[in-house]
């Protein structure tokens, strides 16, 4: 049996312990938490990626989450919520709020250098338009 969508969770048809909902979102307990209290915040409007979000809804998001984790912060305790938005794996606008008490208690994201002249490359890049880049 596959792994019900986040769509079903907003629906209903899947059920989850909620932790918190408002009429643009639902938060709730990660049914394979990274650690105990490990949150699932998701719009209840079907979209890819937080990316995909209008301005708006993106602010409404990240207004919600940080509600929810302020509350983790004083219910857990936890001395800090991490946040993660991987967006590959469910197709659903999603953020991860991880309560820690200690660094390595989420997977970190620590990768090999890369060669400075491919740093300088991709921040030509990745620059906006007029925007001054201190390393070029």
């Amino acid at each position: 049996m596959s792994a019900p969508t986040f769509a079903a969770v907003v629906a209903r048809r899947h059920a989850v312990h909620v932790v918190a909902e408002d009429d643009r979102h639902i938060a709730w307990l990660a049914e394979r938490p990274a650690r105990e209290g490990h949150v699932i915040v998701a719009t209840k409007q079907v979209l890819d990626a937080v990316w995909d979000l209008d301005v708006a809804a993106h602010a409404a998001l990240w207004t919600f989450c940080r509600e929810v984790a302020q509350t983790m912060r004083e219910q857990l305790p936890c001395q800090r919520v991490c946040v993660s938005v991987i967006g590959w794996v469910v197709r659903h606008a999603h953020v991860h709020l991880v309560p820690t008490d200690a660094p390595g208690q989420v997977p970190g994201l620590d990768g090999p250098p890369p060669a400075p002249e491919r740093m300088a490359e991709l921040a030509r890049r990745l620059s906006a338009p007029g925007s001054p880049d201190a390393r070029r």
